[in-house]
């Protein structure tokens, strides 16, 4: 069965992105592209929301490798990857190989985890990761923690019903100060 993966990062306070949007407190050592990098060998898939689809499809597609920034693998497999994307107020997802799906993400992804084929990834899109991680839809959490406070912003986990416990699988420290974090479901 493929798995479904969360590959985030998030201010040491919880938040993955400020109430407008805004990431410029990102920044990426060597080491979380290669964390990045080994996520994306194992995926042939990623899955996104509206607006992280739509914030990457103005960045990817003009990204060039820089001894500073991405490096080209990371740029390639974020290019040529299945995007699937959750929406039900666009009409058009030019940024591909990608579909547009309208139907209910939970009900759609419990579908693909049933296909054949590589695992599948989330980055961002907080609404999806919410609605997945409420519906147990999450097999691994691939979560970067900044050393950052930012006092406001967007959680990207959300589920005021219940608790979801997990197990520690691996934990690495950064030169850069992140924190890396590789969670599974405890059933």
């Amino acid at each position: 069965m493929r798995k479904v993966i969360v590959d985030a990062i998030i201010s040491l306070d919880g938040y993955y992105t400020s109430l407008n949007n805004e990431i410029d407190w990102f920044g990426f050592s060597k080491e979380e592209i290669e964390w990045s990098n080994k996520i994306l060998r194992r995926v042939d898939t990623m899955l996104y929301g509206r607006v992280t689809y739509q914030e990457f499809s103005e960045f990817w597609p003009k990204a060039s490798p820089s001894p500073d920034g991405f490096d080209a693998e990371i740029i390639g497999k974020l290019n040529g990857l299945m995007k699937v994307v959750f929406s039900r107020s666009i009409t058009e997802v030019p940024w591909g190989p990608a579909v547009l799906i309208r139907e209910n993400p939970v009900e759609a992804v419990s579908k693909f985890k049933k296909e054949n084929g590589g695992d599948m990834v989330i980055v961002g899109s907080g609404t999806l990761v919410s609605s997945l991680v409420a519906n147990d839809m999450i097999d691994e959490y691939r979560i970067r923690i900044r050393p950052i406070i930012l006092g406001s912003g967007k959680p990207l986990f959300v589920d005021k019903k219940r608790r979801h416990k997990l197990k520690l699988v691996s934990a690495s420290k950064f030169l850069n100060g992140v924190v890396a974090l590789h969670y599974e479901p405890d059933t």
